[in-house]
């Protein structure tokens, strides 16, 4: 059932949805793409899940966080970094990142 706000607003609902991880697939952004390629992703879409996994994978490759403060990761000087706008983030509070996600993915639903 279609409510009325999400008949006026699709897009933020679709935005709403791939925040929450509602939407099978999603396609990052050709920044996003490269990011997740050089963590080990392969293809072109995937699962919310998998883009969280393998961006993950890529601070943990590169190194960017804290050795001594885990949580603390510092992207300043990465391309990470660019797409967040921030120099550093913490992942106990990890809405910058599901901010730039919403900005840098879109839904690969199949429309009939």
């Amino acid at each position: 059932m279609t409510t009325p706000s999400s008949a006026q607003h699709p897009a933020a609902e679709n935005a709403c949805r791939i925040a929450l991880g509602q939407a099978n697939q999603v396609r990052p952004k050709l920044p996003l793409l490269k990011i997740l390629q050089a963590a080990g992703a392969q293809g072109e879409t995937f699962t919310l899940k998998e883009v969280m996994h393998y961006l993950g994978q890529y601070i943990m490759v590169r190194q960017l966080y804290d050795k001594r403060q885990q949580h603390m990761v510092y992207c300043g000087r990465d391309q990470l970094g660019e797409l967040l706008g921030l120099e550093s983030f913490s992942v106990k509070d990890p809405s910058p990142v599901y901010e730039m996600l919403k900005r840098n993915l879109t839904s690969a639903a199949v429309t009939v």
